[in-house]
């Protein structure tokens, strides 16, 4: 329905703003996630200098095309009163539902959502092989998990079955996937959002690159419509968000984080998706804001890896984080050097009653103690107290703090180590073990910077 939308789309209607009927212009345009609604009302004698607007949490309306639109979340973003005579009003919403009905308050048991860039993540394919090639699967396999108390379905869509053999000269064909999310009971579209909104970044998080809704619609299983005798289906409510479409950067499947398949089937990651929706809303700065200075998508980095430890370990309780690194390392005899890590001065201070940063880093670091990254902890090194260093620079600015952050080259690397770290631990929280997958990387990062230091040499750069 709303396909290749490029532009702004215009609709004209009725819209019920509060007590009033207004005559205005919808406009709609996908790409940029706008929804604005414009309306100009005749201001009588008595009220020639208009009135005020702020919010409405909800505004009908009834297009001339005889569509049904509501919008929810409305921003009064102009208000100009002309001569006198007519007031200008523009809104701009949160997201919109087309309809075949009115009716602001209607709750939902299913919404289905067209995901462009998550197919090849999903490892589902409406194809297989033939003794004549490639042909349709008629049955194609689908994915079902149970989160948020709701039946998660993963499918594939085509734009194009091929049925029979295509007769045009060219045929397009065009794989989706598609996710489905369903419930006996009813709810609102903004809960149906949320839940779509923690599925679309785990797959974003998954294959690290963006994620675009092609198209999404909401069902009532209480407002269906027979097609023919004995089968019934439901009208569709489709859904319109002020989201922007995304740049796709096409990262390739051997770079992801994990694939659909690695989730654990029996898992409920219900709690883990909830805790780490500010996480992952951190973490995806890397590539959601192409144009974000590296000096922020640190900053997130490290807020995100702050955020995690906190909502993931201890349940954030300085005690708890204290006797657990106890009794760890308490019988190691190096426990000196996990105490100077974990248990510095200012952990241990009376008066400090949270984890700090550089203890939280390190915490993750040494981790599991398998080694992973030993190279930033093991010995004399403390790179988590160069990275604390690096953002108090950049949040509190000061001459004496200057020395100590990193900075070009430096600053980059250390955004790649900590996003590497923080993909291996949520990877964990969600039940896939990338030990040996992050280990290869790291492997290979450390050999790309010995080349590239040689090759400095060389050139004297």
């Amino acid at each position: 329905m709303w396909e290749n939308i490029e532009q702004d789309r215009h609709y004209t209607g009725i819209f019920n703003i509060g007590d009033e009927h207004i005559s205005g212009e919808l406009i709609y345009n996908k790409k940029n996630g706008v929804i604005l609604l414009n309306v100009i009302k005749e201001l009588e004698d008595e009220f020639c200098l208009g009135k005020s607007y702020g919010t409405f949490s909800v505004i009908t309306g009834k297009l001339n095309s005889g569509a049904i639109v509501t919008l929810f979340n409305n921003r009064c973003t102009n208000n100009h009163t002309q001569a006198f005579q007519s007031q200008r009003l523009n809104f701009r919403a949160e997201y919109m539902i087309w309809a075949n009905k009115e009716n602001p308050d209607t709750k939902y048991n299913k919404i289905v959502c067209v995901l462009k860039n998550a197919y090849e993540w999903s490892g589902l394919s409406a194809f297989e092989e033939s003794d004549s090639g490639l042909k349709v699967i008629e049955n194609a396999e689908e994915k079902s998990y149970s989160w948020f108390g709701a039946k998660i379905t993963f499918s594939t869509y085509l734009n194009n079955w091929l049925l029979i053999a295509p007769r045009d000269e060219e045929t397009k064909i065009v794989q989706r996937l598609i996710v489905t999310i369903e419930m006996p009971e009813k709810h609102s579209p903004k809960e149906f959002a949320s839940f779509r909104n923690k599925i679309i970044s785990l797959i974003s998080f998954a294959i690290k690159d963006n994620v675009n809704i092609e198209e999404e619609y909401l069902l009532d299983y209480d407002d269906s419509y027979t097609v023919a005798r004995d089968f019934v289906d439901y009208h569709k409510h489709y859904l319109m968000t002020s989201e922007a479409q995304r740049d796709i950067f096409k990262s390739q499947i051997w770079n992801y984080n994990f694939t659909l398949e690695q989730i654990p089937a029996e898992k409920d990651i219900n709690s883990e998706l909830v805790r780490l929706e500010p996480v992952f809303n951190l973490y995806l700065s890397l590539f959601k804001y192409h144009d974000m200075p590296p000096e922020m998508v640190f900053l997130n980095i490290v807020q995100a890896l702050e955020t995690f430890h906190s909502r993931f370990f201890y349940n954030d309780k300085k005690e708890k984080y204290i006797k657990s690194v106890v009794e760890r390392f308490g019988q190691y005899p190096n426990f000196e050097m996990y105490e100077r890590l974990l248990l510095c001065d200012t952990q241990k201070d009376e008066n400090c009653h949270y984890i700090i940063l550089v203890s939280r880093l390190n915490d993750l670091l040494i981790g599991r103690e398998n080694g992973l990254f030993l190279e930033y902890y093991w010995g004399d090194k403390n790179y988590a107290q160069t990275i604390a260093d690096t953002r108090h620079y950049y949040t509190h600015y000061g001459k004496s703090k200057e020395a100590k952050a990193l900075k070009g080259d430096e600053l980059l690397e250390a955004i790649y180590i900590l996003k590497v770290l923080l993909e291996y631990h949520i990877c964990l929280v969600l039940g896939i073990d990338n030990k040996d997958k992050i280990g290869k990387e790291l492997e290979n990062h450390y050999h790309w910077k010995q080349l590239d230091a040689m090759q400095s040499q060389k050139t004297g750069r």
